[in-house]
């Protein structure tokens, strides 16, 4: 019974709603059902098998005429067997439309077409959709004639094709090559040379790959098809040894992808495992151009690694011209593989100066690079000790935003006005001093509640939000390119926190000194002389906080001595004002009614205490009580561990 239940219902949804309906009524009555009403259920269900049949056989006629259709199209157009092939497998008018669109190469064909089509359309309008193709071919026709009296079609115009249907391969590639140089992008044109060199071409040889990838970076239009293509016929010619590919060619075409910015990660692992198993030649601009090639595209493996190992050295990037040891470094930071030494090399004053022998154009992306690396060096890099960029000579500039991003972070704003309940709850176009701007930045407390951007309670959590457009995603890949990885990742490690705190007397005298970013030696000192110089000098009604360079200085003054922190821009003086407070607090407790002397002879406890409340800038414990449990465990554990217990029990006392 199960297995009748089962084959009965699919057929039934075959059918009509009200079939399935009566049959499934019919299936689940009771055993015990009156005879009667079972032979009401069986005259109604052959009523509808009658219904049924009558469908089919409608449906058998339609599907006769529709062949019809599909012999009277292939007799009176002048079409390839392989386009008769696709007409023959057509399910559907719309199916016949798109083939005779991708397919006719000239207006007479195409007309022709739609006149044979309009024709059985008007003989077979039995059902809606047929009027409605009826209706859609009429109109398309019309607009046709309209745009044929409105211009002359000549072989120049881009509507006539007819004078490319002859063209070999090789010479469709000629005429984009053409429409590159001019500049011209005659889109319905190169959708025809596309079309066809994706039909009607087995394998492209790696020059030809090389030059339609160029072309399509040049135009600024790609097909994801033909870009398929490309890739695939490459690894072909690559894989045939008879073929001598050059480096130059593959260098070429994946520049040309990054441009593109097409992502095909097969194609990617391919030519990564060729280069390292043929063990290529490569010149240090190659080499270059390939690494930033994968920055762009965000694309990273295990393969990179080897490259870089095998390529790259430190002669090859200090050796190199001013703008491809940028290109590449600029690389590593989105590979997430620069170091140290790297930073250090392009934010020195020195080579910094070299930015003068850029031209105008370039300039600008040259510089929002180094911002970028500048960025990685700050948040990103650990124990960081070299030198930062010098804004006099690269100040904190942002790329011009298109029109389109404009109107999408107005859209955003005006979301944001609804969503929440006041401007001061979030803030936008936020300069993040790393080379590119935030769309918007919001503010959460623990509960995930939102909180006002400048009233942020002690425990808080920012938001950074950056809105992604097309032109921000690869194309053959859901991910986005490697920019905005790299945006990400400093993001990431960007943590709006504390960067150093002094304790000073009123006599200038340091006592204390914590930094939470990495500065030389020589720079602490200047910045702690001009610091304490510059608030000491300020009078006693004057407000706490100030404006000091790029950064915000919040300070106050207990008894004889300065509590002074720096922190960023965008970060709340209130709550840096509190941190102090509960700093101060924490040793009061300590100490016992704290006094500068307090702080000279015991500043191993003051840096103790420190430490428990701030980690890397941040704060890590707001519970008074558990910082000081826990400085009681450390004095418990020193007294314990000795030196001179330490010496007896090596039987050295």
């Amino acid at each position: 019974m199960l297995q009748f239940n089962g084959t009965f219902s699919t057929i039934a949804t075959r059918l009509t709603s009200r079939f399935l309906w009566r049959l499934n009524a019919t299936l689940i009555t009771n055993t015990a059902t009156v005879t009667s009403e079972s032979k009401v259920n069986i005259e109604v269900n052959n009523d509808q098998v009658k219904e049924m049949e009558s469908h089919v056989t409608m449906n058998n006629i339609q599907g006769m005429e529709f062949n019809e259709l599909k012999i009277n199209l292939c007799k009176n157009l002048n079409i390839k067997p392989i386009i008769i092939t696709k007409i023959e497998q057509a399910q559907t008018v719309n199916e016949l439309l798109e083939i005779m669109k991708i397919s006719l190469k000239s207006q007479d064909d195409i007309f022709n077409a739609l006149k044979t089509i309009t024709i059985w359309a008007s003989k077979n309008s039995k059902n809606d959709l047929n009027n409605i193709c009826k209706k859609n071919f009429i109109q398309t026709k019309k607009t046709e004639e309209n745009i044929g009296q409105i211009k002359n079609l000549n072989i120049s115009t881009e509507n006539d094709l007819s004078a490319y249907s002859d063209l070999s391969t090789s010479q469709m590639i000629k005429e984009i090559n053409k429409l590159a140089y001019k500049g011209d992008r005659n889109i319905q044109l190169l959708n025809f040379f596309f079309q066809n060199i994706i039909e009607y071409h087995n394998i492209l040889s790696a020059g030809a790959c090389s030059n339609l990838m160029f072309n399509m970076n040049k135009l600024s239009y790609s097909d994801e098809r033909l870009l398929k293509k490309i890739c695939k016929d490459f690894i072909e010619n690559k894989k045939n040894k008879k073929n001598i590919i050059t480096a130059v060619t593959t260098v070429s075409i994946l520049k040309s992808m990054a441009q593109v910015r097409y992502k095909n990660n097969k194609f990617l692992n391919f030519i990564c495992e060729d280069i390292i198993n043929s063990k290529t030649n490569l010149t240090a601009k190659q080499i270059t151009s390939i690494l930033h090639s994968f920055a762009l595209l965000g694309y990273y493996s295990d393969h990179i690694n080897k490259l870089i190992e095998i390529y790259v050295s430190d002669s090859l990037i200090k050796n190199q011209k001013f703008v491809y040891s940028i290109n590449l470094i600029w690389s590593f930071a989105v590979l997430k593989m620069l170091q140290n030494t790297h930073a250090e090399y392009v934010l020195d004053e020195e080579f910094l100066s070299k930015l003068t022998l850029i031209d105008d154009k370039r300039i600008l992306s040259y510089k929002l690079k180094l911002l970028n690396i500048n960025g990685y060096a700050q948040c990103a890099l650990k124990n960081y000790s070299g030198p930062f960029l010098n804004k006099e000579i690269v100040p904190d500039i942002v790329n011009i935003r298109s029109k389109q991003k404009k109107a999408y972070i107005d859209t955003l704003e005006l979301t944001l006005q609804n969503m929440l309940p006041s401007p001061s709850y979030y803030k936008m176009n936020i300069n993040t001093k790393m080379g590119f701007l935030l769309d918007a930045e919001l503010c959460v407390d623990l509960n995930l509640n939102f909180i006002p951007i400048d009233n942020q309670e002690k425990m808080f959590i920012k938001i950074a939000l950056i809105l992604l457009d097309y032109y921000d995603m690869c194309l053959g890949d859901s991910n986005h390119h490697g920019l905005i990885k790299l945006y990400s990742h400093l993001l990431e490690c960007k943590k709006y926190k504390m960067q150093f705190m002094l304790l000073f007397s009123r006599q200038g005298k340091l006592r204390l000194q914590k930094w939470y970013v990495a500065h030389p030696d020589k720079l602490k000192k200047k910045i702690t002389r001009e610091l304490i110089t510059t608030i000491l000098a300020r009078k006693p009604k004057m407000s706490s906080f100030l404006e000091w360079k790029d950064v915000k200085v919040v300070y106050k003054r207990y008894a004889s001595l300065y509590f002074c922190c720096a922190i960023e821009q965008n970060d709340n003086e209130l709550l840096t004002l509190e941190i102090i407070h509960r700093y101060v607090e924490l040793l009061d407790k300590y100490f016992g009614s704290v006094c500068e002397l307090d702080i000279i002879f015991n500043f191993e406890k003051a840096y103790f205490i420190l430490d428990e409340l701030l980690v890397g800038g941040e704060i890590q414990e707001t519970s008074k009580k558990n910082v000081l449990k826990a400085i009681a465990a450390q004095d418990l554990l020193q007294e314990e561990e000795t030196p001179q217990g330490f010496f007896e029990d090596h039987g050295l006392g």
